[in-house]
């Protein structure tokens, strides 16, 4: 009898045992997840990357930086972070905000910029969070940094009294551009006039789920994945209040109420063509449009801006832009 007292006590402590190692083991499984979606860019040089890049076009930005003359700003947000910009004054009442993607910082906007430029527009450039020399070293898949180009576009209409302002996001910076438009009501001031996104970021999840898997459904739904996405998911809401369902681009912009344009990269192996595609869908503006272009990732404006830009004025001069 003692004996199986005694066996029964051991068993209790195992399992007890058990219990706190799976809890351990998956606060620290989230911990590590966390720490690898906030700080992707910890070790990387962001504004490197961009020039880097910029080099791979062929496109020279230390000979747009002589040509375009920008002035350094800062705006500070409703959460109190101080957004980074380059303002390039053009004399006009007509104002594109700039959002880059993930892994480079404001630079990698200036082929784009260039364009916008050629055309009368002033243009706004910033370095989003994690990025560049944004003080907020965390990367939220437009989550925050969606906060940045609210606090830009009233900028834009109070400080520098533009009476047009919109929003071209490239990449991630097109799911920031995404997830912003479906935070705010039109006709405010902190509503931008129309949004454009060029290959946007399907969801936080996703490109997460997709990093740690692989590309198909199969990949990115393993019981290996499923786990660390959960600890992950959990641990960031816990700990930092971030939610990851507020990153679904897809979902997200079924809030969407601004003129919105969705461009797709045909050649795009980083957003899935399906994918932006399905994120257009989901729009919930009745004004959006839908435009193709033959290129990788974002590359439309560096292989054809001509005809880049033709399917962008489209769209703008059809909102008096």
């Amino acid at each position: 009898m003692k004996n199986r007292k005694t066996l029964k006590v051991i068993l209790m402590i195992l399992a007890a045992l058990t219990v706190v190692a799976a809890v351990v083991t998956t606060i620290l499984m989230g911990a590590i997840v966390t720490e690898n979606i906030l700080h992707m860019n910890k070790s990387k040089d962001t504004h490197d990357n961009s020039m880097r890049q910029l080099e791979l076009y062929g496109y020279d930005a230390d000979a747009f930086l002589e040509k375009y003359h920008g002035e350094e700003i800062k705006v500070t947000t409703t959460d109190g972070n101080e957004v980074p910009a380059t303002y390039f004054d053009n004399d006009s009442e007509k104002l594109v905000i700039l959002v880059h993607g993930a892994g480079g910082d404001r630079y990698h906007t200036y082929p784009l910029a260039e364009q916008y430029l050629m055309r009368g527009y002033d243009v706004i450039a910033h370095d989003q969070r994690g990025s560049g020399v944004n003080p907020d070293r965390n990367v939220t898949f437009g989550i925050k940094e969606s906060l940045d180009v609210r606090a830009l576009v009233v900028y834009a209409r109070e400080t520098l009294g533009k009476e047009n302002v919109f929003v071209h996001g490239l990449s991630m910076g097109g799911q920031t551009t995404a997830i912003y438009a479906s935070n705010v009501t039109p006709g405010e001031k902190d509503a931008a006039d129309l949004v454009i996104c060029d290959s946007p970021v399907p969801g936080m999840e996703y490109m997460v789920r997709s990093s740690i898997g692989g590309d198909t459904e199969e990949e990115m739904h393993t019981p290996l994945v499923n786990y660390l996405m959960s600890s992950g998911k959990l641990y960031m809401k816990v700990t930092t209040g971030i939610d990851m369902k507020v990153g679904d681009t897809i979902s997200q912009v079924e809030k969407d109420q601004l003129p919105t344009m969705i461009i797709v990269s045909e050649r795009d192996t980083v957003c899935l063509p399906e994918k932006v595609e399905e994120v257009y869908e989901h729009v919930g503006s009745a004004d959006k449009k839908i435009v193709y272009v033959d290129s990788k990732h974002v590359e439309g404006v560096i292989d054809d801006p001509e005809g880049y830009m033709e399917y962008v004025t489209e769209f703008l001069n059809s909102h008096d832009l």
